[in-house]
């Protein structure tokens, strides 16, 4: 057993180092236009796997009553040689002249994608002894939307998802269309003057996506390929095929963490909408055993009282009663077969995973179905690491599923 391949891509300008097969203005080979041989100067992905001593990467939030960060990725690169070192000379290295901050950063796995972003900051660190290294310090897209503003502007009444297309598509956003994955949404909002009507004022990106993520609710992240993805809360639902269980039923795992309290307790609830009403609900039993509890959703663009209102119950009953939750499930990849890595690296965010458990081998196990809200890679020399940070899934009433088609057992959706 082995982990998987890890190859990790940065951009860099080998032309402003005089290095590198570009086209050349009046060069009698290099210089016709369209010859693919010799392509057009700038920034081209390459690979520094063989440089890389360790990686860490993660993506995610930490728990469902939040909203998704940006992506973080930090490279440690062997710098012994001042490869990666802007101060080394062209003569040193190709990279240097071109180590810049905002350069793209692609890993994978397997050839298979699972980090994209840009470089924000290169951390070097010396010694005397030689052994130096560069820290690459990586953030997704999300990264750059949290520095863009929205210009005030009229927004018509949209569905949740065509909300987020809409904003991607302004032009002082320029979110290209070919790298996005946006479900339609279920709920219904209403058109509103962004930046306000007294004294118009651009609104933060990220900020305002993140609202309309919330009124769905559903899962706003950039996804593993750098997709910026928007599922709907339906889509939310669909139980993948992989399980992570102890008793040879799916991939094993070798750490998992457990809770059961207050730490996601919510029994009262207020969804107050944009210059509207509030609705509120409540679990009567909970407060009188747990005190209350309150979660706030303030400034919510939904259309109508009844939507806002089925979005308080819902949430009550989904948080209003303490519950048992697997929160975080780790694995070793060098201890698994090729089809469980396989398996682990085929999952997104938002994707719902069986857990089965039998802590100590006694007694009936903890059998639970779980929504991913976190995923994290560590990779050093010895040891390739990966962490699922876990929720409990959106268990809403679904009809004829073998899962969720219990009316018993489960929450009526909306």
């Amino acid at each position: 057993m082995a982990a998987p391949t890890v190859k990790v891509e940065i951009a860099f300008d080998l032309s402003a180092a005089g290095q590198g097969n570009f086209l050349t203005l009046d060069d009698p080979v290099r210089g016709e236009l369209g010859n693919a041989t010799y392509p057009l100067a700038g920034d081209t992905l390459q690979d520094v796997s063989e440089y890389v001593r360790s990686i860490r990467w993660r993506r995610g939030r930490s728990n469902a009553l939040e909203r998704f960060q940006a992506g973080a990725c930090d490279v440690t690169l062997d710098n012994r040689t001042r490869l990666f070192d802007p101060t080394a000379g062209t003569a040193v290295s190709p990279y240097g002249v071109s180590l810049k901050p905002r350069k793209e950063i692609v890993v994978t796995l397997d050839d298979q994608t699972e980090f994209v972003g840009q470089v924000e900051d290169w951390d070097l660190a010396y010694t005397v002894s030689g052994d130096s290294t560069t820290l690459a310090k990586a953030a997704d897209g999300f990264a750059l939307l949290s520095q863009q503003t929205i210009s005030p502007h009229l927004a018509t009444a949209q569905t949740t998802g065509q909300r987020v297309a809409a904003i991607l598509d302004r032009a002082e956003i320029g979110w290209s269309g070919a790298r996005r994955d946006i479900d339609t949404g279920l709920a219904d909002l209403v058109g509103e003057n962004i930046g306000g009507t007294t004294s118009p004022a651009p609104v933060n990106a990220l900020t305002y996506l993140q609202r309309v993520e919330a009124d769905e609710p559903g899962a706003l992240f950039i996804a593993k390929n750098g997709f910026l993805t928007f599922r709907q809360r339906t889509d939310l639902q669909q139980v993948t095929t992989v399980s992570f269980a102890d008793d040879g039923t799916g991939v094993p795992f070798t750490t998992i963490a457990v809770e059961y309290g207050t730490e996601q307790l919510r029994n009262s609830v207020e969804v107050s909408r944009l210059n509207a009403g509030t609705a509120v609900a409540s679990d009567a039993a909970s407060q009188a055993d747990y005190g209350v509890i309150a979660y706030e959703q303030r400034d919510s663009l939904l259309d109508s009282a009844t939507q806002a209102q089925s979005l308080a119950d819902w949430l009550v009953n989904l948080y209003g009663q303490p519950q048992l939750r697997i929160n975080e499930v780790g694995f070793v990849l060098n201890s698994l077969s090729p089809s469980q890595v396989s398996d682990l690296l085929s999952l997104e965010l938002g994707d719902a995973v069986q857990v089965v458990y039998t802590p100590n081998g006694i007694g009936d196990p903890i059998d639970r179905y779980v929504a991913i809200d976190s995923i994290e890679h560590e990779i050093s020399p010895s040891q390739h690491r990966m962490v699922f940070g876990l929720s409990q899934t959106i268990g809403a009433f679904v009809l004829n599923s073998d899962v969720f088609g219990e009316l018993d057992d489960d929450i009526l959706g909306f």
